[in-house]
C-alpha cells in the first residue's frame, strides 16, 4: 500500500474542509439576518404582523382612550339621569319624524344626528388598516352607529398600527374601496357635518342652551350619554386622523388641527386626504 504523504492529504481535504466552512459561515450569516429580521419587525409598531405582540397598553394615548371608555361607562351608569327611558323613546320620535323642525331641542338635535357622521368618519378611517387586528374592525365599527364609543373604544385602544407598509385601495375589501374611500361619501359626511354645525350655532339662543342643560342633567339619560359620547369620540378621532396621515405620507403634526374641530374637522381630512395608490 502506497503511504500518502501529508502535504498531499492537506491538499486533498483543503477543498472539502473549506466548502464546510463557507456553508457553515453562509449559514450562520442567514440566522443572523433572520434573528434581525424579526427583531425589527418586533420593535416596529408600524409593520403588518406586530398585531399579536403590540402592547397597547404601553402606550400612553391608548391607554387614555381605554381609560374615557371607562369613564363615559361610569357617567352612563352613576351620573346620566335615571329612570328616563319613556321621556328618550318620545325625544327620539320627535327628531326622527319632524327632523331639524325646531319641535326637539335644535341644540340636542344637531349633537344626536352628528353621532351618525362621526362613526362614518371613523369607518373611512380605520377601515384601511383593519387587516390583522385582533378585534374586529368591521364589527367594532359597525357597531358605533347604535353604541357609539362603547363599541369602538375597546378596538381605538387596542389596534396596532397599520401605516407602512400602506395598503394599496386594490386590496381593500369592497365596501371600504367603494364607500370608505369614495370622494362622493367624504363630500356627502362634509356637507352634512357642515349643516349641523350651522344648524346648531345658528339656534344657540340663551333659551334652547338653557334647555339643553336641562336635558343633559335632568331629564333625559339618552341626551347625556350622547352628549358624553360626541365628547369622547371627538377627543379620541385625532390618533386615527395621525395614522391616516402616516398611511397616506402626509405629515400627522396636523391631525390635531383637523380634530380640533369636531366633526366638521375629520370629516374636512376625508375630503382632503390623497387616495391611496391602486
Amino acid at each position: 500500500m502506497r503511504a500518502v504523504s501529508p502535504a498531499r492529504a492537506r491538499a486533498r481535504w483543503a477543498p472539502r474542509a473549506a466548502g464546510t466552512t463557507r456553508r457553515s459561515v453562509a449559514s450562520a450569516s442567514s440566522r443572523a439576518v433572520a434573528v434581525r429580521a424579526r427583531t425589527a419587525v418586533k420593535t416596529d409598531d408600524d409593520a403588518d404582523d406586530v398585531a399579536d405582540d403590540f402592547e397597547w397598553y404601553r402606550k400612553p394615548s391608548r391607554v387614555a382612550i381605554a381609560g374615557a371608555w371607562a369613564t363615559l361607562g361610569a357617567v352612563a351608569a352613576f351620573a346620566a339621569p335615571s329612570g328616563t327611558s319613556g321621556f328618550d323613546a318620545e325625544l327620539v320620535k320627535t327628531i326622527v319624524t319632524s327632523p331639524f323642525g325646531g319641535v326637539a331641542n335644535p341644540v340636542f338635535e344637531a349633537l344626536f344626528n352628528a353621532l351618525g357622521v362621526v362613526p362614518a368618519t371613523y369607518a373611512c378611517l380605520l377601515l384601511p388598516g383593519a387587516k390583522g387586528q385582533k378585534l374586529p374592525a368591521a364589527l367594532c365599527v359597525g357597531a358605533s352607529f347604535a353604541l357609539g364609543f362603547f363599541a369602538v373604544g375597546p378596538y381605538l385602544a387596542t389596534r396596532a398600527p397599520r401605516t407602512t407598509p400602506a395598503p394599496r385601495r386594490s386590496e381593500l375589501g369592497w365596501v371600504t374601496r367603494n364607500v370608505w374611500e369614495s370622494k362622493l361619501n367624504a363630500v356627502a359626511l362634509l356637507g352634512f357635518a357642515s349643516f349641523l354645525a350651522y344648524y346648531g350655532v345658528s339656534n344657540l339662543s340663551p333659551e334652547n342652551v338653557s334647555g339643553f342643560i336641562a336635558l343633559i342633567r335632568e331629564q333625559s339619560m339618552l341626551a347625556c350619554v350622547s352628549t358624553c359620547d360626541l365628547v369622547v369620540l371627538s377627543a379620541c378621532m385625532v390618533d386615527a386622523i395621525g395614522e391616516d396621515m402616516k398611511r397616506r405620507n402626509v405629515d400627522p403634526s396636523g391631525a390635531l388641527a383637523y380634530a380640533a374641530v369636531p366633526v366638521v374637522g375629520p370629516a374636512l381630512w376625508l375630503v382632503l386626504r390623497p387616495s391611496l395608490e391602486e
